[in-house]
């Protein structure tokens, strides 16, 4: 980009000689229209500019997802200190100074391309990494999963309508995206723990005495000694340890109180709740969807975080939307 004719034959002539494709703008309207039909992986901008100059359009260039990491090389008369940082300083990858030698210019312009590429390539195997990693973690998550079933009477609807709970109400929460996929990856793991609660208590079809129910509660310490590895996202476990605390600070093992109790925890507590109300279990009938939504605004403030209901109220056709796709065929 420059406003001078001459400037852009110069450098076009030059670069396209090298075998660069090259486009060319007088100014910045003209070097953003471009960006509608292609992305360069280069710019050679001009500073001394009508209107926007090279500094502004650089920042302009660095706030637009398309271009953020598209390297800059600045070429301009001005050859201050003060100057060049600027353009350091708004993002630039390089300096040249006119008048300019067209050996330095092919030179500085192929050395950012190269770099560029090897950038690049990194990124992608980097991204690739991530996904095998991540579709390990996935097949890892399924594998307790089942083992969790097999030990429990609840069902696999149970364990994704949990899932679609907790991922309902944290797309509503303003947390960073990345805690997000985490909490809706490993909400399933919630009640792993039971697998080392004896089958004379898991399974047992009555209510549970006070001493049954003190082993129940051993659940959630059960399941973060399972989790308990420095590779396991701290997410994952705060589920498991901390999804029986109550915001008034009753429930269990810790007893946590209000913001202490981790998001994620908050978020699985609630979603856990609203789905054992709503099912079918030995020793109870399904509440109905009136009842269970009654049940959760009462618990506000002391079962619940009461941001979290006033979310599940605001949102509680969606909830009921879940359940009805996620329904189990008995009830």
């Amino acid at each position: 980009m420059d406003d001078e004719p001459v400037n852009l034959r110069i450098l076009g002539s030059l670069l396209q000689q090298k075998g660069l494709d090259v486009g060319f703008a007088s100014n910045a309207a003209q070097a953003l229209e471009s960006l509608k039909y292609r992305v360069p992986d280069l710019f050679l901008l001009d500073i001394m500019m009508p209107q926007v100059d090279g500094y502004d359009l650089a920042l302009q260039l660095r706030s637009l997802p398309q271009t953020e990491r598209v390297p800059i090389i600045f070429i301009s008369a001005l050859d201050d200190t003060d100057s060049k940082v600027k353009g350091f300083d708004a993002g630039g990858a390089d300096y040249i100074s006119k008048p300019f030698n067209p050996r330095e210019v092919v030179a500085r312009v192929f050395s950012q391309l190269e770099l560029k590429y090897y950038r690049d390539q990194l990124e992608e195997r980097v991204k690739e990494q991530v996904l095998e990693i991540e579709t390990i973690t996935m097949t890892l998550v399924e594998v307790l999963e089942n083992a969790n079933f097999y030990r429990d009477d609840e069902t696999g609807l149970h364990i994704r309508r949990v899932t679609e709970f907790s991922k309902h109400l944290t797309n509503h929460l303003d947390i960073p995206e990345q805690k997000k996929r985490e909490i809706g990856r490993y909400a399933s793991l919630h009640d792993i723990g039971k697998i080392g609660i004896p089958d004379s208590i898991l399974r047992k079809p009555d209510k549970l005495t006070p001493e049954e129910f003190t082993v129940i509660q051993q659940h959630p310490i059960i399941g973060h000694q399972i989790l308990d590895r420095d590779t396991i996202p701290p997410v994952a476990k705060n589920i498991v340890l901390h999804h029986h605390e109550k915001w008034d600070g009753s429930g269990y093992p810790n007893h946590l109180k209000g913001d202490a109790i981790p998001i994620e925890a908050r978020v699985v507590a609630l979603s856990d709740v609203y789905d054992a109300l709503r099912s079918r279990r030995t020793y109870k009938p399904p509440f109905s969807r009136e009842k269970a939504e009654t049940i959760i605004a009462e618990s506000r403030g002391v079962h619940f975080d009461p941001e979290l209901v006033d979310l599940f109220l605001k949102t509680k056709e969606e909830f009921a939307t879940i359940m009805d796709t996620y329904k189990e065929v008995t009830e």
